[in-house]
């Protein structure tokens, strides 16, 4: 059966290349104001792991980003095309999840509609549905992978074409926690744990529950390990 992976040169999607052991990589320039950050990080990767990776303009959803860079039925667009060109489509989503369009709930969804359509078994998963951004940043270093092929990865929405990542939006955020909790001090154009959405809403929603318990749990520790934990 075949297969490939949905690959942005992310924080996720460049792990999972290596615990999927390796399989086609497919990208979709999607028009979205930070494609061209992952289009480099995609050659940087290529370059360095001998990544091989297909990339497709053949849709373009830019038009349809919203402000907090999200594009509603993102996921059910990608693997409908992409299931022209294998049986089990690997888009990666984490513990935690929960948008419209990745969830397990989501992905199955998805898949079913694929295969009614289509005439044949077709599946949209996830390899880490189990595990956090953190928890996936350490399995990639228990393999005795190099730390540094993570910081070429880009996983941030500012929409000016910088290469730097801001640490003013939240994929900077949760970059951020996933490599500092495994001792990865990563270089930010503004410190994440000083973006004012931190004080606005992600501090009160930890200790007020609304926050799932285990992200709040490795955003806690993040903080603890620059000193930045503000008194209870």
């Amino acid at each position: 059966m075949s297969e490939l992976l949905l690959f942005s040169a992310g924080l996720d999607s460049f792990p999972a290349w290596y615990y999927l052991e390796r399989p086609p990589a497919l990208y979709f320039d999607l028009g979205h104001r930070y494609a061209a950050q992952e289009r480099a990080a995609i050659t940087a990767l290529s370059q360095r792991c001998g990544i091989e990776v297909t990339f497709s303009t053949e849709l373009t959803l830019g038009g349809w980003e919203q402000d907090d860079a999200i594009i509603a039925m993102r996921n059910a667009h990608l693997a409908m095309l992409a299931a022209n060109r294998a049986d089990t489509i690997w888009c990666v989503g984490v513990r935690g999840d929960h948008t419209l369009d990745k969830s397990p709930e989501a992905f199955a969804d998805i898949s079913a509609f694929m295969t009614r359509l289509s005439g044949r078994p077709l599946t949209l998963n996830s390899p880490f549905w189990q595990m956090t951004k953190t928890q996936i940043v350490a399995w990639y270093l228990a393999q005795g992978l190099a730390a540094e092929d993570l910081l070429l990865t880009f996983s941030c929405s500012r929409d000016d074409g910088s290469p730097t990542h801001c640490g003013q939006c939240s994929s900077c955020l949760r970059r951020w926690i996933s490599l500092i909790n495994n001792g990865i001090d990563a270089p930010f154009e503004a410190p994440p744990w000083q973006w004012r959405r931190v004080q606005e809403y992600y501090l009160a929603a930890m200790r007020d529950g609304t926050y799932p318990e285990h992200r709040a749990a490795e955003f806690w520790a993040a903080l603890d390990a620059v000193g930045a934990r503000p008194p209870r």
